[in-house]
């Protein structure tokens, strides 16, 4: 929880500086009345028996302005724990990242907005929570309901046969967008072929051959070009995740993560393949999140906590990493961690079948966390071998060389 330490009570500090300036209001209080001024300097004490007073008196504000402040916190955290665990937790995480002054005063009014309504913990006003809609056409009436020309694209209609322009459509009829090439047919008896790219049900194939032979007037094909991308179907893409290192490089400025990153992991991967062939590396880092290892980083020095573990958790896929600076600033730094493993993965079109996730427990922790946002990004097949390496340090260097080598020839 946020909190900013009130200093402790100190002696006061005599300096030239306030002692001119308690003559100087002396003298400003006789001048302001000058026919009283010998009545008024009768009444005024000198400069040493104020800076006395002023030693007495600061210590003892100082320590009543700290015992107010301890009162509102304890009165704060009692009003915290009359919620719910489950709500606890939200107020947790939003008073985490809020604009708030960390003292009592800011956590007090902040828990008095939850408690009448007008901050919702789960939906925090600074945070920017844009509704996902995808622009889909369930139950489309004709085939320009459903889907709209982008241009054109030049295919071969048959293997070896002359690229002929083929009008290149988009489209969702609600389980994923669609790319459809119309293929014309070297006569005009012949049926049009349909190629469809993306997720697509049967009755979704059957539904746009409908439309399509409204639209065209005549018979129309149409054909799934996808290959499937699973273990089953013997695709094979390889993701490996590592920890980041308190062993790093130095060297000042930005380098790539693979290059200043020196802990033994990162030498046994080198080692393995040092041509980075046998699989694509992400990297799990304290600071920075969920990055490729050719992520340009500085040189820093941060560790995994559990509280930092479960911060990074609850942020899900749409928390950048790192965090600004000051909770003042806009939430433009770092990245996502779904950008950063989409672009491993091709931005979906090369999906990963096996993956291994190295590290101790808090990192696997939350690489498992993040499994099903990848997934649901299609950066990660549904049917992909997820391999977990936890163990002795050397004992995990000799699983990750095994992992590694199970690639070659793959």
């Amino acid at each position: 929880m946020r909190f900013a330490k009130w200093p402790r009570p100190a002696a006061y500090v005599e300096t030239s500086r306030k002692r001119a300036a308690f003559v100087t209001r002396q003298r400003r209080e006789r001048e302001a009345l000058p026919l009283f001024a010998d009545m008024i300097a009768a009444g005024q004490h000198s400069v040493e028996e104020e800076m006395a007073r002023r030693a007495r008196w600061w210590p003892e504000r100082q320590q009543r302005l700290r015992d107010e402040r301890a009162a509102v916190w304890r009165r704060a955290r009692t009003d915290l724990f009359a919620f719910a665990e489950p709500r606890r937790r939200a107020i947790r995480r939003a008073w985490r990242d809020c604009p708030y002054p960390a003292d009592p005063y800011g956590f007090a009014d902040f828990l008095h907005q939850i408690r009448v309504g007008r901050l919702d913990p789960d939906r925090p006003p600074w945070r920017f929570h844009a509704p996902v809609r995808p622009r889909t056409t369930p139950d489309p009436r004709c085939f320009s309901d459903a889907f709209k020309r982008v241009g054109q694209r030049m295919i071969e209609p048959e293997p070896g046969m002359p690229a002929v322009e083929a009008p290149h459509y988009v489209g969702n009829l609600g389980n994923g967008i669609l790319f459809l090439d119309a293929v014309p047919s070297a006569a005009p008896i012949d049926p049009v072929t349909i190629r469809v790219r993306g997720v697509c049900t049967d009755a979704d194939i059957a539904l746009i051959g409908r439309l399509a032979t409204e639209a065209e007037k005549r018979v129309v094909k149409v054909v799934r070009v996808d290959v499937p991308q699973t273990r089953a179907a013997g695709f094979s893409h390889r993701l490996l995740i590592l920890p980041c290192s308190a062993t790093k490089r130095h060297d000042p400025g930005w380098m790539p993560a693979w290059e200043r990153y020196d802990g033994p992991l990162w030498q046994t991967w080198r080692a393995v393949d040092p041509e980075r062939r046998l699989a694509r590396v992400g990297v799990l880092s304290a600071r920075y999140g969920f990055r490729t290892a050719d992520s340009p980083i500085e040189d820093y020095d941060a560790r995994l906590t559990p509280d930092l573990a479960e911060r990074m958790i609850a942020g899900g896929m749409t928390t950048r990493w790192p965090r600004p600076p000051s909770p003042n600033k806009p939430d433009n730094y770092g990245s996502h961690p779904g950008c950063e493993i989409a672009s491993l993965a091709y931005h979906g079109t090369r999906p990963f079948t096996d993956i291994a996730l190295v590290g101790g427990g808090l990192y696997l922790k939350v690489m498992r966390a993040f499994l099903d946002g990848f997934r649901e990004m299609r950066c990660i097949t549904p049917d992909a071998e997820i391999t977990e390496i936890n163990a002795g340090i050397g004992v995990m260097r000799q699983r990750l060389r095994a992992w590694l080598e199970q690639g070659r020839g793959r």
